[in-house]
């Protein structure tokens, strides 16, 4: 349940940045190299970045 919790909260933030800073999804993904559909998983508290 915490994780959930954690995902979402991450994804809110993220997206919180990433439209303050006048960014598209596409946008992060061309800074980011993650694909936009990962990253609007991401968003959607679905998926969680795993560590490189």
């Amino acid at each position: 349940m915490e994780e959930e919790y954690i995902k979402l909260i991450f994804g809110l933030k993220l997206k919180q940045i990433r439209t303050e800073k006048n960014l598209s999804l596409f946008g992060l993904s061309k800074l980011s190299g993650l694909s936009k559909s990962y990253l609007n998983e991401i968003e959607k508290g679905k998926k969680y970045p795993k560590p490189r």
